[in-house]
């Protein structure tokens, strides 16, 4: 009896644990472009895989650019604060996430279940931007923003 009550207990935790399934995004890094798969995200606890097709690495930073999220952020131009961190120059406005972060080309990944580009983030509530570190000149396709809806992603019962 002790043997079955033991049994059908780990079946219910095992079962319980197990009946969420986590998405993972897949976001694309070339030379001069980034492919994002969203622009906004109701919470900012998710995660992603940076595939990058290109030959080299390819540097990035992420950069929680408004605590708050902005209006028509996909509209606003962010160019002169790009190229400013780019010359290594600081941004009071901005807080900097990862900085100058190289992902190693995809072609370099040995094993694809233990991907050096799969990164999970917990951010809260505001806009963000991911920007490509080397183009010489900045233009909308080397750097992404997207907005994070809710503070739900820093809650321990997520």
């Amino acid at each position: 009896m002790k043997r079955l009550i033991i049994f059908i207990s780990v079946l219910m935790i095992f079962f319980g644990c197990s009946s969420e399934e986590t998405q993972i995004y897949e976001s694309y890094l070339f030379e001069d472009k980034i492919e994002f798969p969203f622009q906004d995200i109701e919470s900012g606890n998710f995660i992603t895989i940076f595939r990058n097709n290109h030959s080299a690495s390819v540097p990035t930073s992420i950069v929680m650019v408004s605590n708050e999220v902005l209006k028509d952020s996909q509209n606003l131009d962010f160019c002169e604060g790009v190229n400013a961190l780019r010359n290594g120059k600081k941004v009071l406005e901005w807080t900097i996430i990862n900085h100058n972060y190289a992902f190693v080309p995809e072609t370099s990944v040995e094993n694809q279940n233990d991907h050096p580009g799969l990164i999970s983030y917990s951010l809260p509530k505001g806009t963000y931007m991911i920007m490509l570190m080397d183009p010489s000149e900045c233009n909308k396709n080397n750097y992404v923003i997207f907005d994070v809806k809710t503070n739900d992603g820093l809650s321990i019962n997520n």
